[in-house]
């Protein structure tokens, strides 16, 4: 693609928060191996800040759900017009997706067929759980991606036996957890006490999960306290959901305190967790507290669900170890009765709270080794450089 041309030219997108994490350390690896590349794409603040020229911010393009993502085809196809012209006039070495399905497929598609350019070679970073419920995707990835870097070493024969070239990078939470403060010190932070109790609540990240899943958490908080009433309870509060929501769906239920921005916190000093099944069960798992893991839909998109997924599991951590290493609560078992019945065991029987720290422990070292940035800039490189 460069044709002998000195400085590379790379497009690297993110389409959420947490892929603009993930992202922001490949583009500093990236910038560190290639000074005076120019690397353009998709992305939050955190790819913006490490040398990433914004296309669109990834803010602008999260959205969840069917409806959602009808609503907003508009402005998605503007987007895909406009990244694709973008491609197409600066003819870059290489392309990175980071995870995002929705758009990336549809991206990995037009990217073959743009008139009067050579396709570029792609690298897709953090393969979606495709294998979970669509081979035929997990086989259309394997035929358009150059190369797939995977976060979870069982997704490496999976792609292999669909002809894919495939890379067991690490999971890119070991270079981005940092060191959470003090128990004592953080707690305070919160007017709270050193040797509270605590409980973390994780209904999600977006409005939609909020509105499903903060009303079943705070059902589960009134039970809990009719039981321990000494408990402390700390709702972690996402950056892309509005205040006011929180303050709505709290109005009738006082005494959680509510933290911003510091999940990492709150999971590494909770006794234990309800978290919603996603990304943060990941993060739950390596900070070895114990935790419940649920999550609600509407009917119809659990049945569609059910009659697709071709897992054991919906919960990455019982995947990663292939065993129920967390206990999981899924749609009609998602009920206050129920998330109560799993985690007072995890609060107050010491053999219960072993046992799940020592599963939890098989989940984080299944995770790999630090690292996952440097090794997806060195795979980039050699594509590059091929």
């Amino acid at each position: 693609m460069s044709g002998g041309r000195i400085n590379r030219v790379i497009f690297i997108s993110a389409g959420e928060a947490s892929g603009d994490a993930h992202g922001a350390g490949v583009v500093a690896e990236l910038r560190e191996r290639f000074p005076e590349a120019e690397l353009f794409g998709i992305g939050g603040d955190r790819m913006q800040a490490a040398g990433l020229e914004l296309l669109e911010h990834s803010r602008r393009m999260s959205f969840m759900g069917f409806a959602e993502v009808v609503r907003h085809l508009p402005f998605i196809w503007r987007v895909r017009r406009r990244v694709l012209g973008e491609i197409a006039k600066r003819k870059p070495d290489l392309v990175i997706l980071i995870d995002y399905p929705g758009f990336h497929f549809s991206l990995l598609r037009k990217l073959a067929r743009l008139p009067g350019v050579q396709k570029p070679k792609v690298l897709y970073y953090i393969a979606p759980q495709v294998w979970a419920w669509k081979a035929g995707r997990a086989r259309e990835l394997a035929r358009l991606a150059d190369h797939i870097a995977v976060i979870f070493p069982f997704e490496v024969p999976i792609f292999e036996r669909l002809g894919g070239k495939v890379t067991f990078v690490g999971h890119p939470l070991l270079d981005e957890a940092g060191e959470p403060p003090p128990r004592g010190q953080f707690l305070k932070g919160l007017d709270l006490e050193p040797d509270d109790r605590v409980v973390g609540l994780f209904p999600g990240s977006r409005k939609q999960e909020i509105r499903r899943h903060l009303p079943l958490l705070i059902e589960t908080v009134k039970l809990l306290r009719h039981f321990q009433p000494e408990l402390r309870f700390i709702l972690a509060e996402s950056p892309g959901v509005p205040p006011r929501l929180y303050e709505r769906l709290l109005r009738d239920c006082s005494g959680i305190t509510r933290a911003f921005a510091v999940s990492h916190a709150i999971l590494a000093h909770a006794n234990a967790s309800l978290v919603k099944s996603g990304s943060t069960t990941i993060e739950a798992a390596y900070f070895g507290n114990p935790f419940v893991v649920f999550y609600k839909t509407s009917p119809a998109t659990y049945s569609i669900g059910k009659q697709l997924v071709k897992v054991p599991f919906i919960a990455m951590p019982n995947l990663l170890v292939g065993e129920e290493a967390v206990r999981e609560l899924i749609q009609h078992e998602a009920t206050p009765d129920n998330l109560v019945g799993a985690i007072v065991p995890l609060l107050n029987v010491p053999s219960e709270v072993e046992a799940c720290r020592a599963r939890l422990k098989k989940v984080r070292e299944a995770m790999g080794e630090p690292g996952a940035a440097k090794r997806v800039a060195e795979i980039a490189a050699k594509l590059i450089e091929e």
